[in-house]
């Protein structure tokens, strides 16, 4: 299916109250060392929305958004046609694959524009081999796209310029609701040098079929399903913050495509009983510096353990505006 403006606006819900609607992004500006992940969620039906922020300043502060008011509610007026709003979060279409997105926190504030797209936004896979489990966890409707974003960030009392390389996901539909889908060793590995490469990948179990891997790489406007990523990955002495990373995407052709990357900064992110981190890296790629979200639990407790700040040695862990650590070893 060709792209259509429609996807990146809000849809019709289900009469189910778990049917969910979300935007989320990550970004890094390499000259300036200034990244982040943001995410916009709605569940219509039940009058709540979800949002969750994690931003950085190398060799500075970064913000990370308290877990216990990332859930907020809202009305019918946070819905309209061409974007949606959770407490001072923002996703809108604005036409033309440009997004904007922004928030507002007391020790954070973005207003950025998702500007360029390395190719036209699409789904997981076109042959079909993720069928299986992209029933369970987007069954109305996914997007991916690589590009560029631009705008203002201010993180503490420092405001910064921003054009930098990003990644942007957005899907609807009523997610898990077979129960099938576990975490325990969730590997999601997305990102972009540019238009020579972008990616967008991930792994997770389904508990009836196994470890299953779903994606794309696209290079110079020419795409290919991922069948199977690795992500071989190392922590620090926590067992639980990365440090390091080497990937391979097995494409639909056979080809192996592997990226090592380097971290930056990261962030620890809680669930329902399971502690998934972002952390965003760099990589090189043909001369030029691209970057990459690696997100992924590491299997404490096959996945059901909830890590607590004293457990963590890297990832930001306690809310508000925090020194970034350095990952350099």
């Amino acid at each position: 299916m060709n792209y259509d403006r429609s996807w990146d606006c809000p849809h019709d819900p289900s009469s189910e109250p778990a049917w969910q609607e979300s935007d989320c992004y990550w970004f890094y500006d390499n000259a300036l060392g200034v990244g982040g992940f943001h995410r916009i969620g709605q569940t219509p039906n039940t009058g709540m929305g979800q949002v969750d922020l994690f931003v950085f300043a190398r060799g500075g502060e970064r913000y990370l958004l308290d877990p216990a008011t990332k859930t907020r509610p809202i009305d019918k007026g946070d819905r309209w046609a061409t974007g949606h709003r959770v407490d001072g979060h923002v996703a809108e279409s604005l036409g033309d694959k440009v997004l904007k997105f922004a928030w507002k926190e007391p020790g954070c504030t973005g207003d950025l524009e998702f500007y360029e797209s390395f190719y036209a936004p699409r789904n997981w896979s076109k042959d079909g081999h993720s069928d299986a489990i992209m029933s369970d966890i987007n069954p109305d409707g996914h997007l991916e796209c690589s590009g560029r974003i631009r705008g203002k960030i201010r993180i503490g009392a420092l405001m910064y310029d921003i054009d930098a390389l990003a990644h942007r996901d957005r899907s609807w539909g009523v997610r898990g609701k077979s129960g099938d889908i576990s975490l325990h060793r969730y590997r999601m590995f997305s990102g972009a040098v540019g238009p020579e490469l972008s990616f967008a990948s991930f792994g997770l179990d389904s508990l009836q079929i196994g470890f299953k891997s779903a994606g794309f790489v696209v290079r110079d406007g020419v795409d290919e399903d991922v069948v199977d990523l690795r992500c071989i990955t190392t922590f620090d002495y926590d067992g639980i913050s990365p440090i390091g990373a080497t990937a391979v995407l097995t494409l639909v052709g056979g080809e192996k495509l592997k990226l090592s990357v380097s971290p930056v900064q990261g962030r620890l992110g809680v669930g329902p009983g399971v502690g998934v981190s972002d952390t965003i890296c760099t990589f090189e790629y043909a001369g030029k510096t691209g970057f990459v979200d690696l997100e992924l639990c590491s299997n404490p407790g096959r996945g059901t353990y909830v890590p607590k700040p004293y457990d963590v040695s890297l990832l930001a862990t306690t809310s508000g505006l925090s020194k970034v650590n350095t990952y350099e070893i």
